[in-house]
């Protein structure tokens, strides 16, 4: 078990009616995939967490810049190596798009989601999961330059410094989301805004204080700054059925 594994069950055991970002992210998506359902997951890389939903079709394919880390990919057999600013699939492939820890390293933003509404059918959605700029740990990490941020993830997060990218965070709030892809004919499907203390907590002491900064998100007015966006919007002009 990992340091940040280890929190998280701690966490769960004072919460236990929380979940982790990853897991809601998994309920967000899980029931719009069926047999026949056409996926893109943007930026897919190497990782598996989604292994037993996408396995419910064979219709998925995964699109990535990094050349050997979409090769280690064994979920995701139709793999391409290329820019999401230039989707190489025709209008309306997909029903489902997915970018899970993409949004905040997006050069721009702006051109990748319009090429995901050009690729989905009405109706389709993109669903993502990503920090939030309003959180305080992504103002940490804006005061960490690009260039150390692969020897932090895997001292503090014991993760390999090559699955660490330049982070950006030109399109992680919830405003600047709803102002964007609406603009672009998305509209909202569903939205969540979770915390997780555990990003801080290095020992026992700095647990217990993250989780007091979790108590203080926990308010009404405040609840837009947690740590996580987990979200879903549909391409306006029509239904899927799935």
């Amino acid at each position: 078990m990992s340091r940040q594994e280890y929190w998280r069950s701690r966490y769960r055991e004072i919460h236990p009616e929380w979940d982790p970002s990853s897991t809601l992210f998994r309920r967000l998506i899980a029931p719009k995939i069926g047999p026949d359902t056409r996926i893109l997951d943007i930026g897919a890389g190497h990782t598996d967490f989604l292994r037993d939903i996408y396995e419910r079709t064979p219709l998925t394919y995964a699109i990535d810049l990094d050349a050997e880390a979409i090769r280690r990919n064994r979920t995701i057999a139709n793999k391409v190596i290329g820019n999401a600013e230039r989707l190489p699939f025709k209008d309306g492939s997909f029903d489902l798009v997915v970018l899970s820890w993409v949004v905040e390293h997006l050069d721009h933003p702006q051109g990748v989601f319009r090429e995901i509404h050009r690729v989905l059918k009405p109706g389709g959605a993109a669903s993502f999961l990503t920090p939030n700029t309003w959180n305080y740990n992504v103002w940490m990490i804006l005061l960490v330059p690009n260039t150390f941020h692969g020897l932090f993830t895997r001292r503090l997060y014991g993760r390999h410094e090559h699955d660490s990218f330049p982070t950006r965070y030109r399109l992680n709030s919830v405003r600047r989301l709803d102002s964007v892809l609406t603009r672009m004919g998305f509209e909202r499907d569903q939205m969540i805004l979770n915390g997780d203390p555990t990003y801080i907590s290095f020992n026992e002491l700095l647990f217990r204080f993250a989780c007091l900064l979790e108590r203080l998100l926990d308010t009404p007015s405040l609840q837009r700054a947690r740590v996580h966006i987990i979200g879903a919007y549909r391409k306006k002009g029509g239904s899927v059925d799935l």
